[in-house]
């Protein structure tokens, strides 16, 4: 994982490369502090410290992340919310927890980008694959199969998960 920190006295900034899928809402909120034609491409010293916290927090991937200087961190946003993005990643904001199967903690984060395409390098993580491959979603919201809206039992659906697909629990 390549993280970068820039930083004042006031607060800190991470950026994750491996996570970062160039949305720019940074870029929108901040251009002045957030300029990827620039090296360094965050100049920490051109807004205030609020400005740039409210600026990473449009960050929809979590790839940019502060914490500030007097111990306070980012509250994870009420409730969560998964968003399905077209034709991209699925969104999610809130207290997440990415749990490995043998229940490890992977990450513990309030802002994520997951992948549902598929092709990621970096899965769970979206790394815009899905660009690359041109992939499809519709519409980005689920839809009912008439096959499942006939289902009577768990077996209509389909053949009972092998038990590698268990859920680890806390």
């Amino acid at each position: 994982m390549t993280t970068r920190i820039y930083e004042t006295d006031e607060v800190e900034v991470a950026w994750d490369s491996q996570r970062c899928v160039h949305v720019a809402e940074c870029i929108r909120a901040l251009p002045a502090v957030f300029n990827p034609l620039a090296r360094p491409w965050i100049r920490m010293h051109a807004a205030d410290a609020d400005a740039i916290i409210e600026a990473v927090g449009r960050c929809p991937t979590g790839a940019l992340r502060y914490r500030r200087k007097d111990g306070r961190e980012e509250a994870p946003e009420t409730p969560t919310s998964i968003v399905p993005i077209v034709n991209g990643p699925l969104v999610l904001r809130g207290d997440l927890h990415v749990v490995a199967p043998d229940g490890t903690t992977v990450i513990r984060e309030t802002r994520l980008a997951f992948c549902r395409c598929g092709a990621s390098e970096n899965k769970p993580f979206c790394d815009n694959a899905h660009r690359r491959i041109g992939f499809d979603s519709g519409d980005g919201v689920p839809h009912h199969s008439t096959a499942r809206d006939r289902a009577e039992s768990p077996d209509d659906v389909g053949p009972e998960q092998p038990p590698s697909f268990h859920v680890p629990t806390e």
